[in-house]
């Protein structure tokens, strides 16, 4: 079967901003959409970033839109990704010290400890641990096994597994949270302010999602999860909207995201995180829309206030 990239034919910048006329988007210096369009370009821009500033009757712009306004959302969505990578991954460094310590501590040290499947309790998902165990083990004797991993394997024929959870994903790392036997759970949830073990799992995999879309570079003001995080405190505190028994922001939108690391980070992290990303909404005004799409409801700020520990 043939190509039907045809119907998507090759446009230099010039026209790109011709196209971007005809469907009513204000271009006031084409010079300067230009040098943009070169830097960015067009599908990451203007096809990432349109669908808030579209007509769906007309399929065109919005009166009165502007290449700016797009541009703007694209920056305010860049510097969002920034800050959430940022303390995403503060968070998951201290996760892996965490699960490393205490299961260390709890069963010993070395590749015959972390796996051993009677130190984890898989119930039914012994395939999921098997699975845990190959990705552990590319790690360990792979190709591409980090200098610190060969280093250990070198001198002493393991890897403790504080060394080897640094090579680990965040979402190797949830999986391997996910099995493990419920004292050490419960150790490593009391390093995160004695949080709930189904509370911390879900977190986990929320965190992931967003680490995952900011790490990669794709748009994030109105990224949602499959999964949704458990009803807390936080949403109560916070007065958030409901639609009968369902909450209707902070579940599975990117202030999800925000409860979660509420409740993850420590409080001066924690107050850091907050005032950057104010400081980002202040610079970019970003409009309701926006925030509605972010999942942040009117009273957001309060977040940094309520106590939930």
């Amino acid at each position: 079967m043939g190509s039907s990239l045809h119907k998507k034919p090759f446009l230099d910048y010039q026209s790109q901003i011709a196209f971007l006329k005809s469907k009513q988007l204000n271009i006031k210096d084409e010079d300067n959409v230009s040098s943009i369009l070169k830097k960015v370009s067009y599908y990451h821009l203007i096809n990432g970033y349109k669908d808030s500033f579209k007509d769906n009757l007309t399929h065109n712009f919005k009166a009165d839109t502007s290449f700016d306004d797009i541009y703007n959302l694209y920056l305010f969505d860049a510097d969002l990704r920034e800050v959430f990578l940022k303390y995403i991954l503060i968070f998951e460094k201290h996760i892996k010290s965490s699960i490393s310590y205490h299961f260390t501590n709890l069963y010993g040290n070395g590749i015959e400890y972390y796996q051993n499947i009677q130190h984890y309790d898989y119930s039914h998902h012994l395939s999921d641990i098997q699975k845990l165990f190959r990705k552990m083990n590319e790690k360990i004797h792979g190709r591409f096994a980090s200098t610190q991993v060969t280093h250990y394997i070198s001198i002493y024929h393991d890897v403790p597994l504080w060394v080897l959870t640094t090579d680990l994903t965040l979402g190797e790392t949830a999986t391997m949270y996910r099995y493990l036997k419920g004292h050490c759970k419960t150790d490593v949830c009391n390093d995160f302010h004695r949080i709930g073990r189904a509370e911390l799992a879900k977190i986990l995999i929320i965190l992931t999602k967003f680490r995952n879309c900011c790490a990669h570079g794709n748009r994030l003001f109105n990224f949602h999860t499959q999964d949704a995080l458990l009803d807390c405190i936080a949403h109560q505190k916070l007065h958030i909207e409901k639609m009968g028994s369902q909450y209707q922001y902070g579940k599975s939108d990117l202030f999800a995201a925000v409860i979660s690391l509420k409740y993850v980070l420590t409080q001066d992290d924690f107050r850091a995180f907050y005032y950057e990303i104010k400081k980002i909404i202040t610079k970019y005004h970003p409009t309701e829309e926006t925030m509605h799409a972010m999942g942040f409801p009117t009273n957001w700020r309060s977040v940094l206030r309520i106590k939930i520990h």
